[in-house]
C-alpha cells in the first residue's frame, strides 16, 4: 500500500478524481435497486419497473457517446459539474411520489449525468497518472468505483426497508457533494491536457480506427459483462431461494472489489497480453459451474452457485481493470478520449444485452442451457482476446 499511495494518490488531482467516483457511484447504486421497487409500489407493472432501469441506461449511453465533444466546446469543470448535478438533483424530485412518468423523466437526466461522469473519470485518469503508473491508478480507480456499489447496492433494499424508500432515494443527491472540489479537478485537467496537445505529435484516429486497436479489449469486456450482467438479472431465478441469491451476488461482488485491484497492480508488472485470455476463460469456467449447480441437490446446488459466482466475480472485477489498462495501451495517448468512451459504452450495452441473450435462451429451454452457452461463448472468446490490436498508423 506504501508504493501505491507514492506512486498513485500522491498525483495532484488523483484524490479529488477518485472522492468523485466514489460519490457518483453511491448516489448511483443506491437508487439502482430501489427505484424499480418504489415504481411498482405505486402500481406500476413489472414492464414499468424494468424500463426504470433501461431508461436510465439508454441515456448513460447516449451521453458517453457526446461527452469527448462536449469536453472540447465547454471544458472539464463545467462538464463534470453539469454530470454532478444531473446525477443528483433529480434524486429528491423522485422521492416525491411512485409515478412511473415522474421516475422515468428523473432517471433519464440521471443517466445523462451517469454517462457524462463514468466517461470523465476514465479520460482523466489517463490524464493524471503516468503510463507507468497506469495499472495501478486503475486499480485505485477501481476500488473507488466498485466500492460503493458493494456496501450501497447490496444495502438499499434494507435501507428502504429501514428507514423507507423516501429517504433512500433522496440520498441519491450524494454526488452533489463533489461539487465542492470540481473547479480545482478541471483546472488540472484542463492544464493537463493542453501540455498534452503541445506535445501530440500524432493526430487522434476515428473512432473506428481506435475500436479496431482496441477490440480485444472490448470483446473480453462484453464477454465479463453479459455474463455478469445475466447473473446480476436473474439471480433470483437461479438460486434455489432469496438468501442463496443474495449469498452468490454478494459473492459476485465482493470477490470482484478484490479481483479489480490486484488486476489492475498486475497489469502493470505483468502485462495483460496473457491476463486478459486467462480472465475470460475463468468468465466460461464460472459460468459452467453455475450451469452444473442447476442438476444438483439444494445444499450442493448452493454451494456450487456462491463457488460459481465467486469465480465469475474474478473475472467481472479483473477483466474491468486489465481491459481499460489494455484499451489505453492499446489506443494510444492522443485517442485515450475516444477509448475511454469505447469502454464505457461496451460495459453497458455488455451488461443489458447479455441479460436479453440470456433471457432468450432460458425462455425457449432453460437456465442451465442458458449458462453453458455462455461459458461457451467465454471459451471461444478466450481464444480470440488472445489477438493483439491492429496497428493503422494512429497510434503515438
Amino acid at each position: 500500500m506504501t508504493e501505491v499511495r507514492k506512486s498513485v494518490l500522491a498525483v495532484p488531482g488523483m484524490l479529488p478524481l477518485l472522492a468523485t467516483v466514489a460519490f457518483t457511484l453511491a448516489g448511483f447504486s443506491l437508487l439502482l435497486p430501489v427505484s424499480p421497487f418504489w415504481v411498482v409500489s405505486g402500481g406500476a407493472s413489472e414492464f414499468g419497473a424494468g424500463s426504470v432501469t433501461t431508461t436510465l441506461m439508454l441515456f448513460t449511453i447516449f451521453a458517453q457517446l457526446g461527452v469527448n465533444r462536449a469536453l472540447r466546446r465547454f471544458g472539464w469543470t463545467r462538464i463534470i459539474a453539469v454530470g454532478l448535478a444531473c446525477l443528483a438533483v433529480p434524486a429528491p424530485f423522485q422521492a416525491i411520489a411512485p409515478d412511473l412518468a415522474l421516475v422515468l423523466i428523473c432517471n433519464a437526466f440521471r443517466g445523462l449525468g451517469f454517462g457524462i461522469l463514468t466517461v470523465c473519470g476514465a479520460t482523466a485518469l489517463n490524464l493524471l497518472v503516468p503510463a507507468s503508473e497506469r495499472g495501478r491508478s486503475v486499480a485505485a480507480y477501481g476500488l473507488a468505483s466498485s466500492l460503493p456499489q458493494l456496501l450501497f447496492g447490496s444495502s438499499a433494499p434494507v435501507f428502504a426497508g429501514y428507514f423507507g424508500s423516501e429517504l433512500v432515494i433522496a440520498a441519491g443527491a450524494l454526488p452533489i457533494v463533489a461539487m465542492l472540489w470540481v473547479a480545482p479537478l478541471g483546472a488540472r485537467l484542463k492544464r493537463l491536457e493542453e501540455e498534452n496537445d503541445q506535445e501530440e505529435v500524432v493526430l487522434p484516429g476515428s473512432p473506428r480506427q481506435v475500436f479496431g486497436l482496441i477490440f480485444p479489449a472490448l470483446l473480453a469486456l462484453l464477454i465479463v459483462t453479459s455474463t455478469g450482467g445475466a447473473l446480476l438479472t436473474f439471480a433470483n431465478q437461479i438460486a434455489p431461494g432469496p438468501k442463496a441469491a443474495t449469498a452468490a451476488l454478494l459473492s459476485l461482488t465482493g470477490v470482484a472489489v478484490i479481483a479489480r485491484w490486484i488486476a489492475g497492480t498486475m497489469s502493470d508488472r505483468l502485462g495483460t497480453n496473457r491476463l486478459i485470455p486467462a480472465l475470460v476463460a475463468a468468465t466460461g469456467l464460472g459460468a459452467l459451474i453455475l450451469s452444473c449447480s442447476l442438476s444438483l441437490s439444494p445444499a450442493m446446488n448452493v454451494i456450487l452457485l456462491v463457488l460459481g459466482a465467486a469465480v465469475l466475480g474474478v473475472a467481472y472485477g479483473g477483466l474491468q481493470s486489465a481491459t481499460l489498462v489494455r484499451a489505453f495501451e492499446d489506443s494510444g495517448r492522443s485517442n485515450a478520449p475516444t477509448a475511454s468512451v469505447l469502454w464505457n459504452v461496451t460495459y453497458d450495452f455488455g451488461t443489458g444485452a447479455g441479460a436479453l441473450f440470456f433471457g432468450a435462451i432460458a425462455q425457449q429451454s432453460s437456465f442451465m442451457v442458458a449458462l453453458s452457452c455462455m461459458a461457451g461463448l467465454s471459451m471461444v472468446g478466450a481464444l480470440a482476446t488472445t489477438i493483439k490490436g491492429k496497428t493503422s498508423g494512429v497510434r503515438p
